[in-house]
């Protein structure tokens, strides 16, 4: 114990509480982040806020940006749909061509 400040048994009890609390705290907190349902939940706000970051999704845009970026998605699906169905087409296509004129050329 040093000169200047005399610590009492009251003193060391009151810092004892302290530090048992500190630590029930820390455990608490230890639980908490490795609980297998937490964990999912807060990956899930991660990834949410991060695909909010990325779309720029979440800036406070008004109804027409949503519509306009709701569209954009809508008419890119529909596209993609068309250019596969479009590709499926010609390919069956060529197949029959290619069936037709298979025993002819022999």
């Amino acid at each position: 114990m040093s000169k200047g400040k005399k610590t009492t048994l009251e003193d060391m009890g009151r810092e004892a509480e302290r530090r048992q609390d500190n630590l029930a705290s820390d455990i608490d907190e230890l639980v908490d982040r490795l609980n297998p349902k937490n964990a999912l939940v807060r990956w899930k706000n991660e990834a949410i806020s991060a695909a909010k970051g990325f779309s720029g999704a979440g800036d406070d845009q008004d109804a027409r940006g949503r519509l306009a970026v709701v569209a954009g998605g809508v008419i890119g699906v529909a596209v993609l749909v068309a250019g596969v169905v479009v590709v499926a087409a010609v390919r069956g296509r060529s197949a029959r061509d290619d069936a037709a004129d298979g025993p002819a050329a022999g």
